[in-house]
């Protein structure tokens, strides 16, 4: 049986476990000021995680606060950090961590042995671990890797995080702003529909006129209803990103509208280096490959160290006690730990190699993100700057006719509802832009694992009857 413990005396024994028992305690917050550090500095912002014990802790009280106006991006962030129980979930991954390099430093507990032989003849004996000790700085070294691999990982975590809030939060108010012009159109409509009814009544428009005039309405009205149904579904994805339940989740406000996309797109220089030097995926791959690297040392002592048992043995026999030592080792003849070795080894190129696939894909994934960006600004910017004022020109010169009776209200109505289609393409160039520049963002400093799908579904129905999306 395999005992591993240290020292010639207790007394001894007893002095060196508690010097070093007494430099590795738990690290204060289980590591999380770190996981803190990574975060703001990833980030470029002031955002803190939820610590015990923190002034800066968000309270009910000022989550409460937040939700009484429309919730703005920057407080859904911290509403999203404190409130998300799997976010916590995931940061308690640095806790657990944390407890294992402290327990990396601790010596086992010593054994003690005793055989009685007669009423006054005795052995006994009490080993400790030296093995334990000489491989304990080597152990430290990788348990402390392995703690800051988990602040890597949960820093990471939290970006990923943050980004997906930022993304719900930009497609929840696309879709407000989407529902309040349908509603608007659909408002006029249902006017310009009075208007053909009573102008049938009186003979001044046909019955075919009046169909169709009708028939536009319920697909709008249709249209609408959708709408309503994706817009509460991206409400609700938020709420959930958010950590909210109960009465909160009921009175959760957003803005009326997206921002405009900025008058220039910003300039990045050079972002599939800056992505290799700085995102949080390709440090935890160098981090995994120097624990490899220490792995690999540790298995090439552990077979001549890890058996070594040292202790003092206490012996009384016919009335004579007799002390001395007992040393116990193991002799590495059938097992020399070659095989072990072999298998760290291999275990450190593949590291080596996923290092080096981590860090082709962060490059890849940063000019990807980058064309992604400026394209999405290309196309919102034609919208504002082109497409809006053609289809504004457009509704006026369509009303004039209107005026001058040369078309009816029904082709006004489809005017309306292509200029809808217009306007609501427009929303969704901004709500592309945006979430492009959250992706470019995140790429450049975080995992970037969450790929960009750009979807435009139609909430109002096309002049021919389809209402899909593309």
């Amino acid at each position: 049986m395999n005992r591993k413990y240290l020292s010639k005396k207790i007394g001894i024994a007893g002095m060196v476990s508690l010097l070093i028992s007494g430099c590795t305690s738990m690290p204060i917050n289980q590591g999380l000021d770190e996981v803190q550090a990574l975060v703001q500095r990833q980030s470029g912002t002031n955002l803190n995680l939820p610590m015990e014990g923190s002034e800066l802790q968000l309270t009910e009280q000022q989550v409460t606060k937040l939700l009484a106006f429309p919730l703005q991006l920057k407080d859904a962030e911290k509403i999203a950090l404190h409130r998300n129980t799997l976010l916590k979930a995931k940061l308690a991954n640095v806790g657990l961590a944390a407890a294992d390099y402290a327990q990396a430093g601790r010596m086992e507990n010593p054994g003690f042995s005793l055989a009685r032989f007669s009423s006054e003849d005795f052995e006994a004996t009490t080993l400790f671990d030296i093995g334990g000790i000489v491989l304990m700085p080597l152990r430290r070294k990788i348990a402390a890797r392995q703690l800051q691999g988990a602040q890597y990982r949960a820093a990471g975590d939290v970006l990923d995080h943050l980004k997906m809030t930022r993304d719900l939060w930009i497609k929840a108010v696309t879709e407000i702003q989407k529902t309040a012009l349908m509603t608007d159109v659909l408002e006029a409509a249902e006017t310009a529909n009075e208007l053909t009814r009573q102008m049938t009544a009186i003979g001044h428009s046909s019955k075919r006129e009046s169909g169709e005039s009708e028939l536009a309405l319920i697909e709008m009205r249709a249209g609408l209803s959708r709408q309503r149904i994706i817009e509460t579904s991206t409400h609700e994805q938020l709420v959930q990103a958010l950590g909210i339940w109960g009465a909160d989740a009921s009175v959760v406000m957003l803005p009326d509208k997206l921002q405009l996309q900025p008058e220039e797109p910003v300039s990045y220089e050079k972002v599939a280096e800056l992505a290799v030097s700085s995102r949080l995926d390709v440090q935890i791959a160098k981090l995994e490959l120097e624990g490899m690297a220490n792995n690999l040392k540790l298995t090439k002592r552990s077979p001549f160290f890890n058996v070594i048992e040292l202790g003092a043995v206490l012996e009384s026999a016919e009335g004579e006690e007799e002390r001395g030592f007992e040393i116990e080792f193991s002799l590495p003849i059938f097992d020399a730990g070659g095989i072990k070795t072999e298998k760290a080894r291999i275990a450190f190129q593949q590291a080596e190699a996923q290092a080096q696939s981590t860090a082709i894909s962060a490059a890849s994934q940063a000019r990807n993100a980058l064309h992604a960006y400026r394209r999405t600004w290309d196309i919102a910017n034609a919208y504002s700057d082109q497409v809006l004022p053609i289809q504004e020109a457009l509704n006026q010169e369509e009303l004039l006719r209107y005026n001058g009776m040369l078309i009816s209200v029904f082709d006004l109505l489809k005017n309306a509802k292509k200029s809808l289609q217009t306007q609501i393409r427009h929303i969704e160039s901004l709500r592309d832009f945006w979430l492009a520049d959250n992706q470019l963002r995140h790429t450049l400093v975080a995992a970037g694992s969450i790929s960009m799908q750009f979807t435009s579904p139609s909430m109002a129905s096309s002049g021919d009857g389809d209402d899909g999306g593309h």
